[in-house]
């Protein structure tokens, strides 16, 4: 492992850990420093501010662990998803609840987005406004994920995956029985789009 890899996890960890105990806000780059005996200067040599290096955990612990996996589904996905904010809960939990510019939330949503905009692809093919839809999944992931962290319920990340599902199909078969026009129109236009 190398020496700014090393470095970047021990403020990482620092970061964690002060965050469970007391609000973002509070938590200086000297406290940081001082938790995990490192200078300033290396806090700033690798990171512009505290949001740089929350979107850092992100990505060094899910995004980079995420990609090379294979998932059969997308609610494979979300479950794996969920595994991981389930047991980073305290830190993320607060990590979300932090606003303003470069917030984690934000960044969440942006690679989110990304994600959902590829499952679309893989599952619907070229669809018209994939974006908006995107975006759509990607604020109803986010809302549910800190929904879900905040609640004392203690519901496993397998079981709201399962719930999650358990809700589209729901909702779908209700489509279904409640506009079967619309439905089979849209089924036409989504087979003439992929058509093309």
């Amino acid at each position: 492992m190398s020496e700014s890899l090393i470095t970047k996890k021990a403020l990482g960890e620092a970061l964690k850990e002060l965050m469970v105990e007391r609000p973002f806000d509070k938590i200086s780059i000297k406290d940081i420093c001082d938790a995990c005996g490192m200078n300033r200067n290396s806090f700033y040599y690798h990171f512009r501010d505290k949001q740089d290096l929350i979107i850092w955990i992100f990505d060094f612990e899910f995004i980079q662990r995420i990609k090379p996996l294979e998932f059969t589904d997308a609610f494979e996905f979300f479950e794996n998803t969920c595994e991981y904010f389930y047991d980073h809960k305290a830190f993320y939990v607060k990590a979300f609840e932090i606003t303003g510019q470069n917030c984690f939330s934000d960044y969440f949503c942006e690679v989110f987005h990304q994600f959902s905009l590829e499952y679309m692809k893989k599952y619907f093919g070229s669809v018209e406004r994939s974006d908006e839809f995107a975006r759509f999944v990607t604020d109803a992931l986010r809302m549910a994920l800190i929904r879900w962290l905040n609640d004392p319920g203690n519901v496993k990340p397998h079981e709201l995956a399962e719930l999650s599902k358990e809700a589209l199909f729901a909702v779908a078969e209700r489509c279904e029985l409640l506009y079967p026009e619309e439905m089979a129109n849209y089924r036409k236009k989504m087979i003439q789009q992929n058509n093309k």
